[in-house]
């Protein structure tokens, strides 16, 4: 284990089970979900299921987009427009 994780690991041992239940719900909300993971992975967490539904949708449509697309320049022109 690395100096990082061991101190990280010195300062969850001195928390409350609460305040841990919490850490790690933080935790997971702040991580990317792993290739691979489903939305039941999460439980009910309707919020998780939603982004990774929305995640995968934006992987797919990828696909259908070329290579060079900027969406950053596709959303500045859409808004030129108005």
């Amino acid at each position: 284990m690395s100096v990082l994780q061991e101190q990280a690991s010195q300062m969850i041992k001195g928390l409350s089970d609460d305040d841990v239940s919490f850490l790690i719900d933080m935790i997971q909300r702040f991580m990317l979900p792993k290739a691979g993971m489903k939305a039941e992975d999460f439980g009910d967490d309707t919020g998780r299921q939603a982004f990774l539904r929305l995640d995968a949708a934006r992987t797919i449509v990828r696909q259908y987009l070329p290579e060079d697309f900027d969406e950053e320049k596709e959303l500045e022109e859409a808004r030129m427009e108005r």
